[in-house]
């Protein structure tokens, strides 16, 4: 099992616990925000690698020592690959998490504040997302056959 959960996962376990469901602009916010993550992300990666490779094919109009090259190179590569990748694997499991699950949820299986919340939900006519599709479904959220 995960041993940290994501944050998406934590705001819909608290609007479980609250009885207060996130509301469509909440969700388009969040992935709205994700996305604008993502894409700094994407740019850090390219630019590390951008500079990676000017600092070992582009000759340039100055000596410098090939030495710093060789480490200017290496620590581009090193900003590419270890700052964005944790994160882009953060954020895009963020967005599937909010992505619209076209299965609908079984209201009887659900405890009493997964029904609650299943009602609210259906009350603002919108649909779920994956994030409380699998809260809701085989979790403590729902009643435990005996």
């Amino acid at each position: 099992m995960r041993s940290k959960i994501n944050p998406i996962e934590q705001l819909v376990k608290d609007a479980i616990n609250n009885g207060k469901p996130l509301t469509v602009k909440e969700i388009k916010a969040l992935r709205a925000e994700s996305q604008k993550t993502s894409r700094i992300f994407k740019g850090i990666f390219w630019g590390g690698i951008l500079i990676f490779n000017l600092a070992l094919w582009v000759p340039l109009p100055i000596q410098i020592n090939q030495t710093l090259l060789y480490l200017i190179a290496f620590i581009a590569l090193v900003v590419a690959l270890a700052v964005p990748l944790p994160g882009l694997r953060k954020h895009q499991a963020s967005l599937e998490l909010l992505k619209v699950n076209k299965q609908g949820l079984k209201k009887k299986t659900a405890s009493e504040a997964g029904r609650e919340y299943i009602d609210q939900v259906k009350q603002q006519d919108r649909p779920f997302i994956n994030a409380e599709f699998e809260l809701l479904d085989g979790s403590k959220w729902t009643q435990k056959d005996k």
